[in-house]
Parts: C-alpha cells; sequence; structure tokens
C-alpha cells in the first residue's frame, strides 16, 4: 500500500505527479514510488536497529527446540538489544507508585475478644495498613504473613485464611488448636507497592543471574563463556575472564521435549561439543541488577517488620478438655490430596511436631517405615532443599542404609548420588535438576534432563518420586517456569501408564527463605510455589507436599534450608502419603 504523502503546495496526492507535463507522468510516478520505497526501508532499517524497539521474543513453551544440539551451533539474530538496551528502557519507566505501606504505621487487633477462648473456637485478627502520613491506604495487595505463637509449648499456625478488602483492611482468620497463653502476630513483607514493582521488574528483566559455560579440549585449552535461558542476553562484552568470540553465534543445549531452553556463547576457538562445566556467576548477575535498577527504586525493597497490636488483649487464653481432632474431620493421607483445603492452613506445630490439616497424619516408627518402603526405590529430582530429604532418609533409614560414595565436595552435591539399604531392598537416588543451576563449578556429563530421568524409569508402585524445582527459577520469569513444569507433568502422566501399579509421585513445594533482594524475593519464590499449585491441580496421583505453610510459621524462622526440626516434619508427611496402607499402623 502506497503511503499518503503531503505536497509542498499543501494538497494531498497518493504518490502520482501531479504536474502539467501529462506525457511524462508515469516516468514520474515510478520516480516518486521508488524513492518513497527507498525512504521507508531507510527508516525502518534506522528505527529497528536502534534501542527503539525491542524484538519480541517467542514464549518458551512456544520457542524452537533441539533434542538433539549438544554440538549444534545456531547464529543469534544480529540485534542491538540486550543489557544495555534493557537498562535504557526501563531507566525510562515510570517510578513504582510513591506513598506505599509503611509498616511501622500499621496496626492489627483482635477482633471481639473474649477473656476466655476454647478448642477449635475462631480467632479473628482486624489488619489496617496506613501510608507514610498515617493515613489508611485506599488500595490492598499487602503481603501479610500472620502467625499464632506459644514459645513455651514450641507451638505456632500460620492463619488459615488471610481476606484482602482492597481498601487498606484485612481479616485473619486462625482455628485454635491448643491450649495455653497464644499471641498472635503480623510479621509485614511486602507493600502493595513493593510487591507491584518486584513482579514488574521480574517481568521486564527476567535475566537477573548469570551463569557461565566452561569448555575444555584434549589439550587442555579452557575457554570461558556467557550462558542463558536467552540467547539474546549475550551482550556482556565487557565481563572480566570471558573468552567471546561473535556475540552472534551460540551453542543451543536447549532441550525441546524438557521445555529446557539453554544457550552458551560460542568459544573461540573450541567447539560447542568441548563443554564441559556449568556456574551461576553471582558476581555479573549483580552487576546486570545494578545496570538496571535506579536508587528511587532499589530504595523500596525493604526487610518485613511485625506490625504492632494496639489492642487491649495481646494474648488470649484457651482452655479445654476437648481434643482438637473435634475440629475436623479429616480423610487418611492418601495420593491425590491437594496441598490444603480452602479457608484452612495445612497444620500447625505442637511441641516441634506438626498437625496436618489436610489428612490423618501419623508418627512412624522405623519399623513400619521400613516394612512400608521395603523394595521400594525412591527418586529424588530437584535442587538443595530436596537433596535434604535424600540426607535425611539416609540418616534416619537405619543402620544397613548405607551412601555408596560419601563425597561432600561441591561437584558431588549436584549427583548423581545413591543410598542402598541391601536388607530391606530400599534405593535412594538424588539428582540436581537441569538449568538454569546458580551452584558453582558442575560437570555438564552429570547434569541430566528431570523429564528424561523420568521417562527412563520403569514406573509401577515400587518407583516412588519427588520432585521440587523453585529455588533457581526465582531469577526467571513466570511463563518459562510454567512452560517447564508443564513438560514435567507430561512425563508424570506417561509414567503412570509403565508398570504394575501406580508410582507414587510427589512435588515439594517452595519454602520460605527470608531473602528480600531484588533477584531472590520470598515473593517470586511464592508466586512460582502459587504457579505450581496451578499447573498440578487435578493431576492424578501427583501429591504437592505443603512445606509453604511449615516453614512460614515454624519458630526458626525462614531460611532457604529448613532446619533439620522442619525437614523431619516434611519427612513425615512424605512418608504418611507413601505409607498408607491399612497394614501400617
Amino acid at each position: 500500500m502506497v503511503k499518503r504523502v503531503k505536497n509542498i503546495n499543501g494538497s494531498k496526492s497518493f504518490g502520482g505527479s501531479t504536474g502539467p507535463c501529462v506525457g511524462n507522468s508515469n516516468r514520474r510516478s515510478w520516480l516518486v514510488l521508488a524513492m518513497l520505497v527507498d525512504g521507508l526501508v531507510l527508516y525502518l532499517l534506522l528505527y529497528f536497529g536502534s534501542n527503539n524497539v525491542q524484538w519480541n521474543q517467542p514464549k518458551p513453551a512456544l520457542r524452537r527446540y533441539y533434542s538433539d544440539s549438544a554440538s549444534r551451533v545456531v547464529p543469534s539474530r544480529p540485534t542491538q538489544q540486550g543489557i544495555s538496551a534493557t537498562s535504557k528502557v526501563l531507566l525510562n519507566t515510570v517510578t513504582p507508585q510513591v506513598n506505599p505501606t509503611i509498616a511501622d504505621n500499621s496496626f492489627f487487633y483482635i477482633q471481639n475478644p473474649k477473656t476466655i477462648y476454647n478448642i477449635c473456637d475462631q480467632l479473628e485478627l482486624y489488619i489496617e495498613a496506613r501510608d507514610g502520613q498515617g493515613k489508611r491506604k485506599i488500595r490492598g495487595g499487602d503481603h501479610m504473613w500472620p502467625v499464632l505463637w506459644t514459645a513455651s509449648l514450641n507451638a505456632s499456625a500460620p492463619a488459615d485464611e488471610l481476606i484482602d478488602h482492597s481498601n487498606g483492611t484485612y481479616t485473619a482468620h486462625f482455628t485454635l488448636h491448643w491450649t495455653g497463653e497464644i499471641e498472635p502476630l503480623v510479621p509485614f513483607i511486602y507493600s502493595a507497592e513493593h510487591a507491584d514493582f518486584l513482579r514488574s521488574f521480574r517481568e521486564r528483566f527476567p535475566h537477573r543471574h548469570a551463569y557461565d559455560g566452561k569448555f575444555t579440549d584434549h589439550n587442555g585449552t579452557v575457554e570461558i563463556t556467557p550462558c542463558h535461558v536467552d540467547r539474546d542476553i549475550f551482550v556482556d562484552n565487557g565481563a572480566e575472564g570471558l573468552s567471546l568470540a561473535s556475540k552472534y553465534e551460540v551453542c543451543d543445549f536447549s532441550n525441546g521435549k524438557a521445555g529446557t531452553s539453554w544457550y552458551c556463547l560460542k568459544p573461540k576457538t573450541l567447539s560447542c561439543s568441548d563443554f564441559t562445566q556449568h556456574r551461576g556467576n553471582t558476581r555479573r548477575g549483580g552487576e546486570y541488577r545494578k545496570s538496571v535498577i535506579r536508587p528511587d527504586e532499589s530504595s523500596l525493597v525493604k526487610r518485613p517488620k511485625e506490625l504492632k497490636n494496639i489492642g487491649k488483649l495481646k494474648k488470649i487464653t484457651v482452655i479445654s478438655n476437648v481434643s482438637d481432632a473435634a475440629c475436623f474431620d479429616l480423610p487418611p493421607c492418601k495420593s491425590g490430596l491437594p496441598p490444603k483445603q480452602p479457608n484452612r492452613a495445612a497444620g500447625y506445630y505442637f511441641e516441634d511436631s506438626w498437625k496436618s490439616k489436610l489428612c490423618r497424619e501419623r508418627e512412624l516408627n522405623l519399623s513400619d517405615t521400613l516394612k512400608c518402603l521395603r523394595n521400594k526405590r525412591l527418586y529424588f529430582y530437584g535442587d538443595s532443599t530436596l537433596r535434604q530429604w535424600f540426607l535425611y532418609l539416609i540418616s534416619n533409614l537405619g543402620e544397613t542404609m548405607k551412601e555408596d560414595q560419601i563425597n561432600t565436595t561441591a561437584l558431588a552435591k549436584m549427583g548423581p548420588r545413591r543410598a542402598r539399604d541391601p536388607t530391606h531392598n530400599i534405593t535412594l537416588l538424588f539428582r540436581h535438576h537441569e538449568y538454569p543451576i546458580r551452584n558453582i563449578w558442575a560437570n555438564v556429563r552429570d547434569i541430566k534432563f528431570t523429564v528424561n530421568e523420568i521417562d527412563g524409569l520403569p514406573g509401577g508402585a515400587d518407583t516412588v518420586v519427588a520432585l521440587t524445582m523453585w529455588a533457581h527459577f526465582t531469577t526467571n520469569n513466570l511463563t518459562y517456569y510454567q512452560s517447564r513444569l508443564e513438560r514435567v507433568r507430561d512425563a508424570i502422566a506417561r509414567l503412570h501408564k509403565r508398570g504394575t501399579g501406580t508410582s507414587p509421585v510427589f512435588f515439594k513445594s517452595a519454602n520460605t527463605r527470608g531473602y528480600y533482594t531484588m533477584d531472590l524475593s520470598d515473593l517470586y519464590a511464592y508466586d512460582l510455589d502459587q504457579t505450581l499449585r496451578a499447573v498440578f491441580k487435578g493431576v492424578p496421583d501427583v501429591t504437592i507436599i505443603d512445606v509453604w505453610d511449615m516453614t512460614l510459621s515454624h519458630r526458626t524462622g525462614y531460611h532457604i534450608h529448613p532446619v533439620q526440626e522442619v525437614i523431619k516434619e516434611e519427612i513425615k508427611m512424605f512418608l504418611n502419603f507413601i505409607c498408607n496402607a491399612p497394614s501400617v499402623s
């Protein structure tokens, strides 16, 4: 289509000549048209070659993947987009909404307080969020994690429900489960404005960490290049200690079946098949982050504070001879139950023991556990928080359970690791999930795609699979994370069609970690956890062990690697779902 243009004299035409020389009209028309086309082409080249336009990237689920890409070299699109261009885009964005919620000005109190409460009674907290001027907020969206607490009993509970009334006020509901004095606490985690900014930052700048690939040939020549989920990240030519070839050539280590895209910049002299080791690069990741954050944006990141209780009643007294079992009629723990019921927390702690509000959990002694796990193979695929499960079982399944080769080096922590109990024919295997991995140097030969690992399992009731994928994904966007989970979900469906009986499959949810930085925020972990629950909601024979509530409310606080007291209770719930046969009491 020819563009409408305006003549010098102000009259309008569609590119044809309006002069008196009618005999030359065709030639002049073609000349004008050619000039317009050339001008348009030049404009488009200048415009799209500048930093004014960002090339649209396909969603991870729609990317073209290669399953045989171990030595494939892919020429990247010659674009100027990257960290430098992204920096300019972000620095021109509007500052996040001012006037955030201020924890010091906000408060809570107990609604309709009573002198005495009973087991199974409901406790209600009124929470009000206020800004820097002490005025009540007119919007919702603040993140608060209310808990009940009795220090002398090592008892604690997360809220059953936190209702956001979208006007700066909130209502927290609890069910009371133990007797004694109970104190309500309301840790204020993120203001709505802080949460908005973090989520916007995540989507605008999904590459909040850096990774390196080490390439080594048989002569000992070593080259290190940057790697990432997106090939267009390779623009950090000033990065120290890296041997950079043309930024338009990358090695594609993606795996379409696993839903994993992974690229490393091609070394100057070595080939893609010389890829030997992988690591996360925290220093360079920090440089990425600093290049795109303004001082006024980083000031939004604050550590949590507890809101003050302005009510007359600071603690409540609960007296009752009724067992808390009367509060709910719980089913037995069995595969496929949701992580928690609507308007109900997953459980609570009493004397450091987790009491499930999802199903009738029970303490299993060693004899019952070994009887339950006899002839089973347990496969653990995930991060270091799942490795805690693997190591805990090795230490607590009796003297006949031994790890094949005890090696505590950083490389060995990635796996594969195996432990066996020949007396009861129990095998435990652990392997870290594939990229992205933020650990120090790991051997590429030890990094396997989880989907492929699941597809290699025999299936059947004696094949138990436990997974977790979250801690290393907080620096990626939700679209990429969801696509990865969907491929795992498909592999689980294939697993359930193999073998005799159905393989029990478990996902360990994310846990609170106590991180509030721009790239490792607990808000990112929370959003990943919600995505996991959505992807696997209603999927048959998959159980999510809700460790979010277990770590949210424990007396020891938030830790990326929960303390052993918490791991013990996580394992208890895990075993309750495996060992639900009537013969085990």
